[in-house]
Protein backbone atom coordinates (compact mmCIF):
# COMPACT_ATOMS: atom_id res chain seq x y z
CA UNK A 1 0.00 0.00 0.00
CA UNK A 2 2.84 2.23 0.67
CA UNK A 3 3.77 1.81 -2.92
CA UNK A 4 0.34 3.10 -4.03
CA UNK A 5 0.76 6.26 -2.00
CA UNK A 6 4.15 6.87 -3.51
CA UNK A 7 2.70 6.51 -7.01
CA UNK A 8 -0.19 8.78 -6.10
CA UNK A 9 2.27 11.34 -4.72
CA UNK A 10 4.04 11.33 -8.07
CA UNK A 11 0.76 11.92 -9.92
CA UNK A 12 -0.21 14.79 -7.69
CA UNK A 13 1.99 17.27 -9.65
CA UNK A 14 0.51 16.33 -13.03
CA UNK A 15 -1.68 19.16 -14.38
CA UNK A 16 -3.67 19.40 -17.61
CA UNK A 17 -2.12 21.63 -20.28
CA UNK A 18 -3.11 25.30 -20.47
CA UNK A 19 -5.79 26.34 -22.90
CA UNK A 20 -4.38 27.72 -26.15
CA UNK A 21 -4.43 31.53 -26.35
CA UNK A 22 -7.02 33.18 -28.60
CA UNK A 23 -4.59 35.86 -29.72
CA UNK A 24 -2.74 35.93 -32.11
CA UNK A 25 -5.21 34.35 -34.46
CA UNK A 26 -4.37 31.38 -36.60
CA UNK A 27 -3.71 32.09 -40.31
CA UNK A 28 -7.07 30.62 -41.29
CA UNK A 29 -8.90 33.20 -39.18
CA UNK A 30 -6.88 36.03 -40.72
CA UNK A 31 -7.86 34.79 -44.18
CA UNK A 32 -11.53 34.54 -43.17
CA UNK A 33 -11.45 38.13 -41.81
CA UNK A 34 -9.83 39.37 -45.02
CA UNK A 35 -12.50 37.67 -47.15
CA UNK A 36 -15.24 39.12 -44.94
CA UNK A 37 -13.82 42.64 -45.29
CA UNK A 38 -13.56 42.31 -49.08
CA UNK A 39 -17.17 41.10 -49.29
CA UNK A 40 -18.37 43.95 -47.07
CA UNK A 41 -16.57 46.53 -49.22
CA UNK A 42 -18.05 45.01 -52.37
CA UNK A 43 -21.56 45.04 -50.88
CA UNK A 44 -21.18 48.70 -49.89
CA UNK A 45 -20.05 49.57 -53.38
CA UNK A 46 -23.08 47.84 -54.86
CA UNK A 47 -25.52 49.39 -52.39
CA UNK A 48 -24.26 52.99 -52.59
CA UNK A 49 -26.19 53.91 -55.81
CA UNK A 50 -29.35 52.36 -54.40
CA UNK A 51 -29.03 54.36 -51.15
CA UNK A 52 -28.36 57.52 -53.11
CA UNK A 53 -31.40 57.05 -55.37
CA UNK A 54 -33.60 56.19 -52.39
CA UNK A 55 -32.50 59.31 -50.54
CA UNK A 56 -33.08 61.42 -53.66
CA UNK A 57 -36.53 59.88 -54.20
CA UNK A 58 -37.58 60.63 -50.62
CA UNK A 59 -36.33 64.21 -50.85
CA UNK A 60 -38.07 64.86 -54.18
CA UNK A 61 -41.33 63.24 -53.07
CA UNK A 62 -41.34 65.42 -49.95
CA UNK A 63 -40.69 68.51 -52.07
CA UNK A 64 -43.41 67.39 -54.49
CA UNK A 65 -45.95 67.23 -51.65
CA UNK A 66 -45.06 70.80 -50.73
CA UNK A 67 -45.12 72.10 -54.31
CA UNK A 68 -47.62 74.94 -54.69
CA UNK A 69 -47.60 75.41 -58.46
CA UNK A 70 -47.30 73.50 -61.70
CA UNK A 71 -43.98 75.24 -62.39
CA UNK A 72 -42.51 73.83 -59.15
CA UNK A 73 -43.61 70.32 -60.14
CA UNK A 74 -41.99 70.77 -63.53
CA UNK A 75 -38.77 71.97 -61.88
CA UNK A 76 -38.75 68.94 -59.58
CA UNK A 77 -39.14 66.62 -62.57
CA UNK A 78 -36.23 68.36 -64.28
CA UNK A 79 -34.06 68.05 -61.17
CA UNK A 80 -34.88 64.34 -60.92
CA UNK A 81 -34.13 63.81 -64.63
CA UNK A 82 -30.81 65.62 -64.36
CA UNK A 83 -29.83 63.56 -61.34
CA UNK A 84 -30.97 60.19 -62.72
CA UNK A 85 -29.86 60.61 -66.35
CA UNK A 86 -26.79 62.89 -66.24
CA UNK A 87 -25.32 61.52 -69.47
CA UNK A 88 -28.30 62.44 -71.66
CA UNK A 89 -28.74 65.98 -73.05
CA UNK A 90 -32.19 66.86 -71.73
CA UNK A 91 -31.59 70.01 -69.71
CA UNK A 92 -32.65 72.23 -72.58
CA UNK A 93 -35.70 70.25 -73.65
CA UNK A 94 -39.09 71.94 -73.47
CA UNK A 95 -42.59 71.43 -74.73
CA UNK A 96 -43.30 68.22 -76.62
CA UNK A 97 -39.64 67.14 -76.50
CA UNK A 98 -39.60 67.34 -72.69
CA UNK A 99 -42.82 65.34 -72.40
CA UNK A 100 -41.49 62.76 -74.89
CA UNK A 101 -38.35 62.44 -72.76
CA UNK A 102 -40.44 61.85 -69.62
CA UNK A 103 -42.67 59.29 -71.30
CA UNK A 104 -39.73 57.44 -72.90
CA UNK A 105 -38.31 56.68 -69.46
CA UNK A 106 -41.62 55.86 -67.79
CA UNK A 107 -42.81 52.32 -67.11
CA UNK A 108 -46.44 53.38 -67.53
CA UNK A 109 -46.72 55.07 -70.94
CA UNK A 110 -49.33 57.78 -71.27
CA UNK A 111 -49.02 59.00 -67.69
CA UNK A 112 -48.63 62.60 -68.92
CA UNK A 113 -51.04 62.28 -71.86
CA UNK A 114 -53.69 64.62 -70.44
CA UNK A 115 -51.12 66.91 -68.83
CA UNK A 116 -49.17 68.09 -71.87
CA UNK A 117 -50.32 71.69 -71.49
CA UNK A 118 -49.61 71.75 -67.76
CA UNK A 119 -46.03 70.57 -68.24
CA UNK A 120 -45.26 72.47 -71.42
CA UNK A 121 -46.70 75.84 -70.40
CA UNK A 122 -46.44 75.83 -66.59
CA UNK A 123 -42.90 77.20 -66.32
CA UNK A 124 -43.81 80.16 -68.55
CA UNK A 125 -47.11 81.34 -67.07
CA UNK A 126 -47.93 82.90 -63.73
CA UNK A 127 -49.09 80.53 -60.99
CA UNK A 128 -52.83 80.09 -60.76
CA UNK A 129 -55.09 78.56 -58.18
CA UNK A 130 -56.42 75.06 -58.77
CA UNK A 131 -55.68 74.13 -62.35
CA UNK A 132 -54.15 70.79 -63.03
CA UNK A 133 -51.89 70.71 -59.99
CA UNK A 134 -53.36 67.60 -58.31
CA UNK A 135 -53.28 65.35 -61.42
CA UNK A 136 -49.84 66.69 -62.34
CA UNK A 137 -48.59 66.01 -58.84
CA UNK A 138 -49.89 62.41 -58.99
CA UNK A 139 -48.35 61.84 -62.42
CA UNK A 140 -45.03 63.26 -61.20
CA UNK A 141 -45.17 61.10 -58.07
CA UNK A 142 -45.69 57.99 -60.20
CA UNK A 143 -42.87 58.97 -62.56
CA UNK A 144 -40.47 59.59 -59.68
CA UNK A 145 -41.27 56.24 -58.11
CA UNK A 146 -40.87 54.46 -61.45
CA UNK A 147 -37.63 56.12 -62.51
CA UNK A 148 -35.77 56.63 -59.24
Amino acid sequence: MNEDFELAALLRDAHPPEAPPWWPLAPGWWFALFVLLVLAAYALRLLRPWWRRTRLRRRLLAALSAAASEAEVSQLLRAAALERFPEQPHAGLHGAQWIAFLEARDRAPGRFAALHAALAEAPYRPPRAGGELAPLREAARGWLRAVL
